[in-house]
């Protein structure tokens, strides 16, 4: 992968917010340079020993994040070359993940959500998240995505309190559960199954549908490094929505093999 080389420089407003651990806070904030196009792709990152001295912390930390950044190949690593921000758009870690905000925004809609449910219970009630490590507590959610104030798509999540404890202590009463995650963690795997049921009771009820109406329901799961993290079962009215991917690589394969 030829990298274009573009000289990089020491943002004064590359900083760590205090928040968690110091790889969590590093890896915000060199994922929200990546994320805004701050550093855009191809873009090389200063040394480790200067981004160390700006942001007052040791290499160690520093040197884990870039090794998890770069396994999930948001980066590349060149010996004697430099880090640079990755020049594929295919191989983003966030990929897979439905932002169900700017689906609804792309529509010209007013995006709003309502928190239903929030509990801490036990992995149990997990609906066979086989992840979740048996007797560990979880924290559980339902919400509801609104466009122009009607329900469009209920979310059914549960986190892992075990590797984000903070999470026990969010409200989540103004922030979206996705949004309020990655912006502590990144996503460095994910399961995501797209497929066709009937709406239970529950469901229907939320979404203004008649019971057993068909739904598109996506089940993902995520990791954050080698943690499973987060188990999110979205629900969408099957008569009104549709999912389309695409695959656009800046640069060819050279095998399919």
């Amino acid at each position: 992968m030829k990298m274009r080389g573009r000289k990089s420089e020491i943002s004064p407003d590359l900083t760590l917010d205090g928040v968690g651990a110091p790889h969590q806070q590093i890896e915000r904030a060199i994922r929200s340079k990546i994320q805004t196009g701050a550093w855009p792709p191809g873009y090389r990152i200063p040394p480790e020993e200067d981004l160390a001295f700006t942001l007052g912390v040791s290499r160690a930390p520093l040197n884990k994040v870039l090794n998890n950044l770069a396994n999930a190949k948001i980066i590349v690593r060149r010996r004697r070359l430099g880090t640079f921000v990755s020049e594929r758009t295919d191989n983003h870690a966030v990929i897979g993940v439905i932002d169900i905000r700017d689906k609804i925004e792309s529509a010209n809609k007013t995006y709003s959500f309502e928190l239903l449910e929030r509990e801490v219970v036990d992995a149990a009630q997990a609906y066979g998240w086989q992840e979740a490590v048996e007797n560990e507590r979880l924290l559980r959610l339902e919400l509801v995505h609104q466009a122009n104030g009607t329900n469009e798509v209920f979310e059914q999540r549960f986190i892992r309190i075990s590797v984000i404890p903070e999470v026990e202590f969010e409200t989540f009463d103004e922030v979206l559960p996705n949004e309020w995650l990655l912006a502590r963690l990144p996503c460095t795997r994910l399961i995501n199954t797209i497929r066709a049921t009937n709406a239970d009771r529950r469901i229907a009820k939320a979404l203004g549908l008649a019971p057993n109406e068909p739904l598109l329901v996506s089940e993902r799961r995520t990791w954050a490094h080698t943690d499973a993290l987060t188990w999110v079962k979205l629900s969408f009215p099957g008569y009104r929505n549709e999912f389309i991917g695409e695959f656009s690589p800046l640069q060819p394969l050279a095998s399919l093999g």
